[in-house]
């Protein structure tokens, strides 16, 4: 359980030193700076209006440059699938870095780039608009007057519009003067004549037909010279946008610029931040926070370079919120991410990572649950590895849940589901069946019993280490009354349950028995020992047994194991038919099944990897984890220069 020990320290500092000192720390990222107490602060604390709009000044710039890295992105770089799906950051040099950061002003990009985007931007707008007009003008390009000869004229009226093109036998039947300009097969364009007297009964007809009025406002002359003119415009407006591109890829040869620029002074917002946790006066300053153990030696190694800097070790206020460092091997390490979802533990919590670890890999193994899937899958998250060249995340957990899911395909026959029975190659088939333990789809009650038997280990170690918590605690009589009464207990109903009718023991039955009349009066008499009130204290020992009855929900829970399998296995099996009997097809057949097959299994691999994923991962979140496990836990996050955009590739950083 690597949850790494920290320190908290008070730093005292002369005023004029503070911000080298802060700078030095930001560049050792040592130091996890947490607020000073409000009292001290209302206290000593000096107002700083300089620093304040300093402060601000830097928000505002900050988004500025995000907001230049996301209009130039496009331009900058192509991003793969695989760029989409994971963000990597840009790898720097630390010589490049701290060059961007102290010779690169981003004010003239800045402009620049902001005046290029309000120009798109406008020119978007008015593209917008012009094609806008010529899908409106377009019907009416056969008309063969101006738009503008039509309307009330004396006794006569002109009326421009549409109707669906299923009215149009009604409407040519009708005593309505009608031209057709336009029939697109959905609506007819038309223009209508009537005489004014006529109206009433004209607007009814065109009421029935549901004809809608057009108005050709702002619009003057022939449709066809109206539709040259836009097009001629949407041209002009399509070159203007050309020419912007081309300044604007001129403009994004320094994209790699802004990211460090944006990641730089965002290093120096979050010292500004970490600066204002703590008590500033015209003389001095203090501040509280966490070192790791380790480091101390070289805390204070740091704080010789500066004459006014002392630091000394406090403990933590009863109700502070201490911040966590879990820090596990390189096999483990992966699983830190499976935590951090969830939440990190808090400080009377151990590091579950290495308890989630075998569990999850095992479960998906079950979930995924074939051979050749497994290898597949392996060997696919090995490339991503390479390409993306990473060592561990998500791709390292697929490869462990590949090689797991290879073996239980060998202990149970999968590969590619049943397609070595169904394409009857003996030989494999002959090996394959001799490493089997089971068939699932066969053995049901066997694959059954087994995910059952996975959680109910699961809920046991949950359980011991609830108790081992509880003992760190200090509260012995509760862990021996509850988490460990219930272990003995579950225990012993498993041999009753399971064991009892083949062994025919009767010591063992009476053993068992005792086994579980023991803990269940522990339970009910001393499991709420801290309530004054015996009545009390008995309802809710009683109310703790009673909660037992969830430790079923919780096991039949794992049972989404064996139905992941399952449907692993149904829809290889389901590829496999549908693959023979695309076989069968004269002459395509040989062609076709090979496509059918591999693209079928990869679809395969790549829909079940969802599932093997998050049900396992509830499995840990929900069952497992209630039994010892209270997140809430802030994660120790020193001061630094960890960009979201920009990653400095060396390991020794100076200061900017």
């Amino acid at each position: 359980m690597a949850k790494i020990p920290l320190q908290k320290v008070a730093l005292y500092v002369h005023y004029s030193e503070r911000e080298r000192l802060l700078s030095r720390l930001q560049d050792e990222e040592i130091f996890h700076f947490s607020d000073v107490s409000k009292e001290i602060k209302d206290e000593y604390n000096t107002h700083h209006p300089a620093e304040e709009a300093f402060e601000s000044h830097l928000e505002s710039l900050i988004h500025r440059l995000e907001n230049a890295i996301r209009f130039l992105e496009p331009y900058a770089r192509k991003k793969s699938f695989v760029d989409n799906l994971i963000e990597r950051k840009e790898p720097v040099s630390l010589g490049d870095f701290v060059k961007i950061a102290n010779c690169i002003e981003p004010g003239a990009i800045l402009i620049q780039t902001e005046t290029l985007e309000q120009e798109l931007n406008q020119l978007n707008q008015i593209e917008s608009n012009l094609k806008a007009q010529i899908e409106f003008i377009s019907p009416w390009v056969n008309l063969q007057y101006p738009v503008e000869m039509i309307k009330a004229s004396g006794e006569v009226i002109y009326l421009a519009g549409t109707f669906p093109s299923r009215y149009k036998d009604i409407l040519e039947k009708s005593p309505i003067g009608l031209q057709i300009v336009s029939d697109d097969g959905k609506r007819c364009y038309v223009v209508v004549v009537y005489l004014r007297k006529d109206e009433d009964n004209v607007r009814q007809i065109l009421q029935e037909v549901e004809f809608e009025q057009v108005e050709f406002h702002g619009f003057t002359g022939l449709p066809r010279d109206i539709l040259a003119e836009l097009q001629s415009k949407l041209t002009s407006v399509l070159n203007e946008k050309e020419s912007i591109g081309e300044l604007i890829r001129e403009v994004s040869k320094r994209f790699k610029e802004l990211l460090v620029l944006r990641d730089y002074y965002y290093g120096i917002y979050r010292r500004e931040l970490v600066d204002n946790k703590g008590v500033k006066t015209s003389f001095s300053a203090i501040y509280t926070g966490y070192v790791r153990k380790a480091d101390l030696p070289k805390f204070e190694e740091i704080l010789k370079d500066f004459p006014t800097a002392y630091f000394e070790l406090l403990i933590p206020e009863k109700d502070e919120q201490v911040p966590v460092l879990i820090e596990n091997k390189r096999g483990f390490k992966p699983f830190e991410g499976l935590v951090k979802m969830y939440g990190l533990p808090s400080e009377s919590d151990p590091d579950p990572t290495p308890l989630i670890a075998p569990f999850f890999i095992l479960f998906f193994g079950i979930c995924f649950g074939d051979a050749a899937y497994g290898v597949i899958l392996t060997i696919l998250s090995y490339l991503i590895m390479r390409k993306l060249k990473i060592s561990g995340g998500l791709p390292l957990i697929l490869i462990m849940g590949g090689i797991a899911s290879f073996i239980f395909g060998l202990l149970t026959g999968g590969w590619f589901g049943d397609f070595l029975e169904r394409a009857n190659i003996v030989s494999l088939n002959h090996l394959r069946k001799k490493l089997m333990l089971f068939d699932p789809m066969q053995d049901v009650l066997v694959f059954f019993g087994l995910t059952i038997l996975l959680g109910f280990i699961q809920v046991i170690v949950g359980l011991f280490v609830n108790g081992l918590k509880k003992i760190k605690e200090g509260d012995i009589l509760g862990a021996i009354s509850l988490p460990f009464a219930w272990i003995v207990v579950l225990i012993s109903l498993l041999y009753k349950f399971a064991l009892a009718r083949r062994l025919e023991n009767p010591l063992l039955d009476k053993v068992s028995l005792i086994l579980i009349a023991i803990p269940i009066l522990l339970m009910v008499l001393f499991s709420s020992w801290r309530s004054r009130n015996f009545i009390i204290r008995i309802i809710k020992g009683a109310y703790n047994v009673y909660n037992g009855v969830g430790f079923l929900g919780d096991l039949l829970s794992y049972v989404r194991l064996m139905a992941l399998g399952l449907t692993s296995s149904g829809i290889a099996m389901a590829i496999n038919i549908l693959t023979l009997l695309v076989w069968q097809i004269p002459v395509l057949g040989f062609v076709l099944a090979p496509i059918v097959f591999i693209f079928g299994h990869l679809f395969s691999v790549v829909i079940n990897i969802l599932g093997s994923i998050v049900h396992p991962l509830r499995l840990q979140y929900v069952e497992f984890f209630k039994q010892f496990y209270d997140d809430g836990g802030i994660s120790f996050d020193p001061l630094g220069w960890t960009g979201k955009y920009t990653e400095i590739v060396n390991n020794i950083k100076q200061e900017v």
